[in-house]
């Protein structure tokens, strides 16, 4: 098969769950003997050339035909979106029929609508050829991509009103379009530029409400501004031909905005994850070992545990740690912080030492790898209701509900080493880990279907 993928880039320019799932697809449908092809929204032109959508030909990677777009849409990422009419902006699907005659690709996956055009999808119709998207995040529904906003799940916008104080400090179309440039492409990952990412990140993921001063007319104004982006999005997606879902939560929470004709939800998982159930645990007959995988973003939870296990520890409920593999501002005695995070060969001794994954995300996580890596170690895991991986979980863990401090204290006060273990015994028996090449012939068969 001739297989095009439209993504955000190639690693290390661009990293996360959604770069390393596709990349890693990509690499195992060449292996396949497919003739993959990979497109990507690369720089915007500010002076010459700046409506012309061109797709240029770059070095192939690992046997993937690599292209990218001048001229896509701005990437925002989670940062939202102030300049709606740079997002918008209709063009010519001239250059994509051009490239889909060149290419001739027999489907098209799609694994984000960051930078598309609808002309894209526009212009793939027009030459009959099929596409499906993946559900990596809620981005066309969401401008900030995680329907969450200070500190809450965002369950209702009032229309899209909520979005013009939740988009109020969205980077300005300048830094973007730096953040798209070749030059940024090879400073990302200087030590100055970490420094200054981290910095914008720290103050960026604070979840106070920021100062607002706008008048009722002007609120309205925009309201209907993001109205149209939303729209903008939810017809490329209802001219999708397929949408993976990644999780039963995933298709529940775009079937609220999206009139979704055919769609087939299909639990993901990634080339690193194979059964490791039978790796040796160390045995600790003192202390509940805990350990929080997730980014320490607001939004997966963190500071739900924080608050839970802090009460726990001052009224010495139980002897317990936490492992915790990124930066926290204010920890607390009984966390083992790690700063730099986790690379995946350290992931077996990571689990070979924990007891149970807490995983209780406060927004709607589409799916959540950090979860099928513990259960494919055999570590037993609570999650919360809002995330989309505890389609997977059966009676190898607890689900409990989301941003509930009463319900999370509930079942890790009824935690014990017997209970630990009785659950670990069913994960043996009862669950069944999904490895990789089970799931590349299961998105296979949606191409050919």
């Amino acid at each position: 098969m001739r297989i095009l993928h439209y993504f955000l880039g190639f690693p290390p320019y661009r990293t996360g769950g959604l770069t390393k799932f596709a990349y890693d697809l990509m690499c195992s449908q060449v292996e396949s003997g497919n003739e993959v092809v990979a497109v990507w929204p690369g720089k915007i032109n500010f002076f010459i050339n700046k409506d012309k959508i061109k797709l240029k030909k770059r070095k192939n990677i690992k046997g993937i035909q690599n292209y990218e777009i001048i001229n896509p849409l701005p990437i925002s990422l989670d940062e939202g979106i102030i300049d709606i009419d740079k997002y918008t902006k209709s063009n010519s699907e001239r250059a994509y029929l051009e490239f889909f005659d060149k290419i001739k690709p027999d489907s098209i996956h799609i694994h984000t609508l960051m930078g598309l055009h609808k002309e894209f999808v526009k212009a793939a119709k027009l030459r009959n050829i099929k596409t499906i998207y993946t559900t990596h995040d809620y981005f066309g529904i969401c401008p900030k991509v995680t329907l969450y906003r200070f500190g809450e799940v965002c369950n209702n916008d009032f229309g899209c009103k909520e979005c013009v104080r939740c988009n109020y400090s969205a980077l300005s179309m300048k830094k973007i379009i730096l953040m798209q440039s070749p030059l940024y492409r090879k400073l990302k990952n200087s030590k100055i530029v970490k420094i200054l990412r981290k910095k914008h990140r720290k103050s960026f993921l604070k979840e106070e409400l920021p100062e607002f001063k706008e008048d009722e007319k002007d609120i309205i104004a925009k309201q209907k501004k993001y109205q149209e982006l939303r729209q903008y999005y939810i017809d490329i997606l209802e001219n999708i031909d397929i949408i993976h879902f990644n999780s039963k939560l995933s298709k529940e929470i775009y079937s609220k905005y999206v009139n979704v004709k055919d769609f087939k939800i299909i639990p993901i998982t990634h080339k690193d994850i194979i059964d490791n159930r039978n790796i040796e645990h160390i045995a600790n007959n003192d202390k509940i070992r805990f350990t929080f995988l997730a980014s320490t973003k607001p939004y997966k939870g963190i500071y739900l545990i924080k608050k839970v296990l802090d009460e726990l520890y001052t009224e010495n409920k139980y002897d317990f740690e936490l492992n915790v593999f990124g930066d926290l501002t204010d920890p607390s005695p009984y966390m083992n912080i790690n700063k730099d995070g986790f690379k995946k060969e350290e992931l077996p001794e990571i689990f070979s030492k924990t007891d149970i994954l807490l995983a209780p995300s406060i927004w709607y996580e589409t799916f959540g790898f950090t979860v099928l890596e513990a259960l494919s170690y055999g570590v037993p895991v609570i999650v919360s209701d809002n995330v989309g991986a505890k389609d997977i979980v059966g009676k190898g863990g607890i689900i409990v509900k989301h941003n509930d401090l009463n319900d999370l204290r509930k079942e890790i006060e009824n935690l014990s080493k017997e209970k630990i273990n009785s659950l670990k015994d069913k994960i043996k028996k009862e669950i069944k880990i999904k490895e990789w090449n089970e799931f590349c012939s299961e998105i296979e068969g949606l191409y050919k279907e």
